[in-house]
């Protein structure tokens, strides 16, 4: 057992590898928490050198939104390669080899790095510059909204919990992009896009295929024809839930299978 896990031994290496993290992503996680303040600073001084006035507010928050999803995209494409992506390297990989952890302890380390530290302190740093732009007079803080815009769903019978779900979506492609970053030696990004895009071709075909071979379409008419708003959400949730943390999981076994097969 001690060979598989040793608790001080992970947390020697843990504590490597936040560093390590740090050294290569503190400075973007710290750039992209503040993205929508920067985009609001930019566009307005464009806005002044171009039509003598700021932008209204409005046309503020709706860049804040805007750069708001911008930094979820960018952050899960790069954060595995600019982490992981050297495990590559002949030099980088084999040094990596030679740390003495074993490979479940690297891979833990990893994934808690990734899947949530990382977003932990990028939704600390997007509240906060949220924050930042609520003083201004009028602007409404971008979670406000989003509030709202739930509250509003759930007087009509439909309750989101967005929280989870944006997690589990940014975790996925994290997650994929980090499988790619350690299998492939060049153009990680635009290979890892071409076989994402590819596998989800793949899958909808089979699952489009199983949907009309079953009664699965029959179980969801039926809610639907019941008239039963929160039934229908509830079968759609169920089967959300099983897919994002099943390829999650499908996710994480394949880099802990990556790890133990790298080779220099």
């Amino acid at each position: 057992m001690n060979k598989i896990f040793s608790f001080d031994r992970f947390w020697k290496y843990f504590k490597y590898d936040l560093v390590n993290a740090k050294s290569n992503f503190g400075l973007s996680t710290l750039i992209l928490g503040f993205l929508p303040l920067m985009v609001y600073i930019v566009s307005n001084l464009f806005s002044l050198v171009f039509t003598g006035r700021w932008l209204p507010v409005e046309g503020s928050q709706a860049f804040g939104g805007v750069a708001m999803g911008a930094t979820f995209i960018i952050s899960s494409i790069v954060l595995g390669v600019k982490l992981y992506g050297n495990l590559t390297d002949k030099k980088a990989g084999s040094s990596w080899i030679m740390i003495p952890a074993s490979t479940f302890e690297k891979f833990l380390s990893m994934f808690l790095i990734v899947f949530i530290i990382v977003p932990v302190c990028l939704a600390a740093l997007l509240v906060v510059s949220d924050l930042i732009l609520s003083l201004l007079p009028g602007y409404t803080p971008v979670t406000s909204w989003i509030n709202k815009v739930v509250s509003s769903m759930a007087d009509n019978g439909v309750t989101v919990k967005y929280l989870p779900m944006i997690w589990l979506m940014w975790g996925q492609y994290a997650l994929a992009f980090l499988l790619g970053a350690i299998i492939f030696k060049r153009a990680k990004v635009a290979k890892t896009i071409l076989w994402m895009f590819i596998i989800s071709t793949v899958f909808g075909i089979v699952f489009t295929k199983i949907l009309g071979m079953t009664d699965m379409a029959e179980y969801f008419m039926n809610g639907i024809s019941e008239a039963s708003i929160s039934g229908v959400q509830s079968k759609i949730n169920w089967w959300l839930n099983i897919s994002w943390i099943g390829w999650v999981a499908v996710l994480a076994a394949g880099i802990f299978w990556r790890l133990k097969t790298i080779k220099h």
